[in-house]
């Protein structure tokens, strides 16, 4: 019953806010302890990890949208906690922050997408090689996050993806090489993740026969970020409670 409880007011807080893999990578082990991982050329990036009473357990690594590692993502982690999950929340921009949609698209734009992807694939071998972790790995990425982590994904035997209003552009042979399931969220009237695109990742997904569904909301994308004049509080808590009973027997948890 305390565990209930506990996970049903993290949701209430979540909704009402407004190149190489080979560097270094250090941790303390807490839980909510901010951790970094050393880039070529001396690059540091940070993230924040979050652990469950019980371990080792199954990792999942949060991507950003946007709009950074803003709040929101982390108490996404803390109800990842909840389920059972050590959650990792990356931050890809340096510790830089949207206010509004405007700063957040500005902010996308300018993400250098390669050095993102091998930062993700330095954070994703991290996570598993921890001694909290389990060995599973499921992954949660939004807008541009999303794009980014499927990419990762690919090869790299994930148990379970999530993608929130993601333009995934992958080819057939890279989803082909993503292990476990999907689950996907899309909006409507998003005029980046368009309809349109989300129906072409469909076909391809079916072409590589992998385990996937789609969830479609009807308003627009970032529906599920607090700081998005899009934000849907009632779309938000129905894509995260479908996201974690597809996540959890997916990574080896009990519904």
């Amino acid at each position: 019953m305390t565990r209930m409880i506990r996970r049903r007011d993290a949701l209430a807080g979540l909704l009402a806010v407004p190149a190489a893999r080979t560097a270094s990578a250090q941790a303390t082990g807490a839980p909510g302890q901010r951790v970094s991982i050393t880039l070529p050329g001396s690059r540091v990036l940070a993230g924040r990890i979050f652990l469950p009473e019980k371990k080792p357990a199954p990792g999942a690594v949060v991507v950003h949208d946007g709009f950074g590692a803003i709040a929101a993502f982390d108490q996404i982690a803390e109800l990842l906690v909840f389920d059972g999950f050590a959650a990792l929340v990356v931050d890809l921009l340096d510790g830089r922050t949207a206010r509004d949609d405007a700063e957040a698209a500005a902010l996308a734009g300018g993400l250098d997408l390669a050095m993102a992807r091998d930062a993700l694939g330095q954070w994703f071998d991290w996570l598993r090689s921890r001694d909290f972790c389990n060995q599973r790995l499921a992954s949660v990425g939004f807008g541009i996050g999303a794009a980014l982590s499927v990419t990762v994904s690919s090869g790299a035997r994930v148990s379970a993806t999530g993608i929130y209003y993601g333009r995934i552009e992958d080819p057939v042979d890279r989803l082909h090489d993503i292990d476990g399931r999907i689950i996907g969220h899309f909006a409507e009237r998003d005029t980046w993740a368009t309809p349109t695109s989300r129906i072409d990742l469909e076909l391809r997904l079916k072409r590589t026969q992998r385990d996937f569904q789609f969830h479609v909301y009807p308003g627009a994308g970032g529906f599920a970020n607090p700081l998005s004049r899009n934000y849907d509080r009632g779309d938000a808590a129905l894509a995260w409670n479908r996201t974690v009973a597809m996540f959890k027997p997916a990574c080896g948890l009990a519904p």
